[in-house]
This record gives C-alpha cells, sequence and structure tokens, in this order.
C-alpha cells in the first residue's frame, strides 16, 4: 500500500503508529491523533519544531525532518488543547498555531505566520488575526531599516482594525476564545514596546509617540493566567517592566537602588505566577549567590509551582561554589509522623545529614557507626539528619525500618531522587554532609561514621561553636 505524506515525512515508529491507530479506527482520521504537516518558506531548512508553552517558557516537543519539497509532519498523540509553535530558527518562537487531539491541519509556514490549507476553525481565526497585525509584527518591526515615520502611521492604520477584529471575533471553544483574548491583547503592545527598545538609526522622541503607547501603562498588568500559554510571555514582561518605567515612567529625583526598581516591577504584575516568571527569567542579573539570594529573599514565595522552584533552583546551583561557608540549601521533607521539616529549622546546631535508603547496603552497613556516634554526641550541639531517598511506594517500608531499627535523630523522607540530591549532585549513597551552626556548608562530601575522621570534624565545630 502507498505510503501517505505524513508516512513519507514521519520517523518509522510514528508512522508505524498512526498506521496502526488507523487500522484500529476504520476509515477517516483517528479522533486521538493529531497531524501537523505542511511546507516551510525556509529554503535552507533542514528541520522544524513544534514546541509547547509550559508555564510562559516554550519547549520543544517534537521534532520533523524537512525535505526537498521543503515538507515536513507531526504527529501527536492526544495533544493538551492550547497553542503550540512551530519554528525552524531555535532563535525566533515562529508561528503560533492551535491543537487539539484530531486535529488534521495542513499549513504553509512563513516565520511568525502561516497559511492553513486545510485544517481547523481555531487556525483560520489565528491566519485571519495574524493578517490584521502584519503590518506591525512583521519582519520589519525588527529591522534597523525601519524608522518611527513608517512604523507609527502602520501602527495607527492597524489599531482600528484590530479593535474591530476583537469586537467581530467570536468562538464556539472556549479554551480558545479565552487564548485568543489574551494573545489579541498581546500582540500589538509587545510589537509596539518592542520597536521603540530596538536600536536603531533614529529614534522618535516622546511627544512623538502615538497616543497608544500611553494606553499600555496600567496601574495593575498582566493579571490573565492564560498569557502564560504565549512562548513570549517572559520577553513581554520583561519589555513592559523597563518601558512602563524608563520610556513612559517620570524621571526620579534620585537614582533608585536595584532593589527598588525590582519591588516596583513586581508589585506591578498582577498574576503571582507571571511575578514567578519574570523572577525567574530575570536570573541571568545576579551572578553570584550572594547577590542572588539577597534579591530573591523577599520573593520566594511567589515560587510555588515545582516548574518555578526548578527554575530557581537550577541557577542559584549554577552560581554557587558549594565550598566552606556558603549557606546550605534549604531542602526539606516529612518525618515519620508527617511533619514537614526544612534545613533552615535546624540552625543554632551543627547538622549532619545522612543520604541514605532502605534498599542501600553501605548505608545499612554504616548504621551501627552512626548510632554509636550518636550516643557520643549525645547532650552536645549536634543534630543528625536521616534523609531517605525511598521512593514514596516504599514510604511503609521506611517507616517500619526506622522504627525496627531505634533510629534517633531527625529522620526525613524527600521521596526519590528530589531536589536535595540534585541540587548537591549526588548520584551515590550513602552521602554524609555536615553543616556549622549557622547553616553553612563545611562538607557536602563528608567522611563517614565508620571512620574517626566524621567524630574529629564534628568535634572541631562544636569547640569553635
Amino acid at each position: 500500500m502507498k505510503k501517505s505524506t505524513v508516512c513519507r515525512l514521519l520517523p518509522v515508529v510514528l508512522c508505524m503508529s498512526v498506521s496502526a491507530a488507523r487500522a484500529t479506527a476504520g476509515p477517516g482520521p483517528v479522533p486521538s491523533l493529531t497531524i501537523i504537516q505542511g511546507t516551510t518558506s525556509n529554503e535552507k531548512a533542514t528541520k522544524i519544531s513544534l514546541m509547547a508553552v509550559e508555564e510562559g517558557m516554550a519547549r520543544e516537543i517534537a521534532t520533523s525532518a524537512v525535505n526537498a519539497d521543503h515538507a515536513f509532519a507531526f504527529a501527536v498523540q492526544k495533544p493538551a488543547e492550547g497553542f503550540y509553535y512551530l519554528t525552524t530558527n531555535p532563535k525566533d518562537n515562529g508561528a503560533r498555531i492551535y491543537l487539539k487531539s484530531g486535529d488534521q491541519l495542513n499549513l504553509e509556514v512563513d516565520g511568525m505566520n502561516f497559511i492553513q490549507k486545510s485544517g481547523s476553525a481555531e487556525n483560520k481565526a489565528l491566519q485571519a488575526w495574524n493578517k490584521v497585525v502584519a503590518p506591525v509584527t512583521g519582519p520589519g518591526n525588527k529591522m534597523d531599516s525601519t524608522t518611527f515615520q513608517s512604523f507609527f502611521p502602520a501602527l495607527e492604520a492597524t489599531l482600528p482594525k484590530a479593535e474591530a477584529f476583537k469586537k467581530s471575533f467570536t468562538s464556539s471553544n472556549k479554551n480558545f476564545s479565552n487564548l485568543m483574548k489574551v494573545a489579541m491583547e498581546a500582540d500589538v503592545e509587545y510589537a509596539a514596546m518592542r520597536f521603540l527598545l530596538t536600536p536603531r538609526r533614529i529614534h522618535p522622541k516622546k511627544e512623538d509617540y502615538p497616543a497608544y503607547y500611553k494606553s499600555i501603562v496600567k496601574e495593575q498588568k498582566f493579571c490573565d493566567p492564560n498569557a502564560l500559554a504565549l512562548a513570549n510571555i517572559g520577553d513581554y514582561v520583561r519589555l513592559y517592566t523597563t518601558f512602563s518605567s524608563v520610556i513612559m515612567g517620570e524621571r526620579p529625583t534620585g537614582k533608585p537602588s536595584a532593589s527598588e526598581m525590582l519591588a516596583k516591577n513586581v508589585n506591578a504584575i498582577c498574576n503571582d505566577h507571571i511575578k514567578a516568571l519574570f523572577l525567574t527569567s530575570s536570573l541571568g542579573a545576579y551572578k553570584t549567590f550572594e547577590s542572588l539570594v539577597e534579591a530573591m529573599a523577599p520573593y520566594q514565595k511567589y515560587l510555588v509551582t515545582d516548574l518555578e522552584k526548578k527554575r530557581y533552583l537550577e541557577y542559584e546551583k549554577s552560581v554557587r561554589k558549594f565550598s566552606a561557608g556558603e549557606a546550605g540549601y534549604n531542602f526539606s521533607g516529612e518525618d515519620t509522623n508527617g511533619k514537614q521539616v526544612a534545613f533552615n529549622d535546624l540552625k543554632g546546631k551543627v547538622v549532619v545529614v545522612d543520604v541514605w535508603a532502605t534498599w542501600c547496603g553501605p548505608c545499612k552497613a554504616e548504621l551501627p557507626y552512626l548510632q554509636k556516634l550518636e550516643e557520643e554526641m549525645a547532650g552536645k550541639n549536634v543534630t543528625f539528619v536521616g534523609c531517605s531517598v525511598d521512593e514514596a511506594k516504599d514510604k511503609e517500608k521506611w517507616k517500619q525500618f526506622v522504627k525496627e531499627k531505634e533510629m534517633k535523630g531527625v529522620q526525613i523522607f524527600v521521596n526519590g531522587w528530589s531536589e536535595v540530591t540534585k541540587f548537591y549532585g549526588i548520584n551515590g549513597i550513602p552521602r554524609f554532609m555536615v553543616f556549622d551552626q549557622e547553616g553553612k556548608i563545611v562538607n557536602i562530601d563528608a567522611p563517614r561514621p565508620s571512620t574517626p575522621e566524621l567524630k574529629a570534624l564534628i568535634e572541631k565545630l562544636l569547640t569553635k561553636g
């Protein structure tokens, strides 16, 4: 049987999946399988990427080869409904499209725009919107040859057309309507601000700005969490903070400090998750661990999702040296009574952390030596913390083991190879770590209790304290 265009372009495994799914479902499209195929105007492209947006940042989820005819194809099993992006250049977001299970799209992709040959009502609406705003969002906006004498008239001519489109836009798809609402607001604002903040041969004076620029600045901005579905939302927010405070803001009588500027920018953002995105996407400004911790201390409360925490911790780790005297990482875990215990709760004592698991033979071999050391240190200003990396399925096994072995000190469960092991780069256990009374690192790869060096290290710290 002759292969379809999709099958000729897809990797063999995916192609077999398409064929198998179609055979099971019978004739017609497979309801849960989404097909995106078409061509790209980039004649030099050898591959094209499909990008999803995860909490405000684009992430590549699939790639397709681009053949000699500039054609590509993707098959995606049950994609989460929403905005995605097709790009042949990793530096650009590319063309924004809308996907849902069962879509069969045939597109001509041209940079940020596309023409839909066949497909969905959602992408038909997106294509129409792109056409309306193309005079301000198109490539000319990024080129130095474009001056405000040509851009401002194009912006003013586009604005009433964009407003008319917004008023006439309807969709029976509520999710799509919600995303389009933020996209239509963002696209023109982002393009208008980016134009002013891109270096050019000549720049306008403030009195030359169209009145539209004043309407961009609001007391509270970015309230709709749907904005996190936009691949450029991080850059959009950063542009806005500069635009509102530097370009449109009143000149301060004195130069505000970095912490004052950060507070002003964070407070101007309405949604807490967008605050978190702004904070984590601006971390590159801090080149040392000390400056990072000082700047971010008031805003840690906004980092609540696993991904928000991960983005911060990955950067924190990149500027750390893990040297003696550096602050220990504030990891946490659950004790045998279900209470959360954090590392920072233990400050004031020398802290010895034992990273172990019930399945680890060498860990269990150290246990008698550890218990003897704990007895010898009884009554002294030292806390021993057992940090179990057993998986969630073995949580009860861990509790029983702690009880049977009469393990003392603070015993916590961190649910597998979690953030503490990733943060300190722990790939093998047991691992012992020692911290001083202020919670600062002494040694993150300390001697084991079966050697005299660990006791000597603890005693030396106690005499200092």
